[in-house]
């Protein structure tokens, strides 16, 4: 019965993201990339000091900011949780680059860059919290990615991921997926969802822990 019922989930997992499986969907230029993430309006709309409350960290923690991009949340999270570590990872160096200039130019000394391979965040170290934030439609396979994950967190840990509920933003047709469908993917991984939050507007906000 437990096989019937793992192969079944299976099944729905390769259906999910089936069409964001072929390649790391990232290619854009660094210098193209950072104003399109922080423009007022996205900066705005994410609600960022909202969003960093929600998660009630704590001063010491580790956390890991996969898909860092900018470091836009990473400078916030990592001003949260001083003198804890913040992870900002990403694939793109120029991107790691830039946070590592910008942490440097607003005196942020906790943020330690991390070069990622597409298909795993490479932690360094175990950490309290993993957070993508409109990250996990960028990564090939990401049903398979998030079977990573656990094994970056300590005991306690938890994973949030948020992303677009509706109005995908136009060129994003092939990466769309469904909260449901995430469901899916990260009860496969090894977690249930402990919570569902309403913010950023337009977007799913939802915190997992380990099973």
């Amino acid at each position: 019965m437990r096989r019937t019922k793992c192969c079944y989930l299976l099944f729905l997992l390769l259906g999910v993201f089936g069409s964001s499986g072929l390649a790391q969907i990232a290619s854009r230029p660094a210098d193209q990339w950072i104003p399109l993430l922080e423009p007022p309006d996205r900066v705005a709309n994410l609600n960022i000091p909202e969003v960093v409350a929600a998660l009630r960290l704590e001063k010491g923690y580790s956390v890991a900011d996969i898909g860092a991009g900018s470091g836009l949340f990473s400078r916030r999270l990592a001003r949260t949780i001083d003198p804890g570590l913040l992870y900002a990872v990403d694939i793109d160096s120029q991107l790691l680059k830039h946070i590592d200039a910008t942490c440097k130019a607003e005196r942020i000394p906790n943020i330690r860059t991390v070069p990622a391979a597409s298909e795993d965040p490479k932690i360094p170290d175990k950490v309290d919290l993993i957070f993508l934030c409109d990250t996990l439609h960028h990564i090939a396979g990401p049903d398979k990615y998030l079977t990573k994950l656990p094994a970056y967190l300590k005991p306690g840990g938890r994973v949030a991921v948020i992303d677009f509920r509706e109005n995908w933003p136009s060129g994003h047709e092939s990466m769309k997926f469904t909260a449901e469908q995430l469901q899916f993917c990260m009860t496969f991984a090894g977690f249930k969802k402990v919570e569902d939050l309403r913010i950023p507007k337009n977007a799913f906000f939802h915190i997992y822990a380990l099973k």
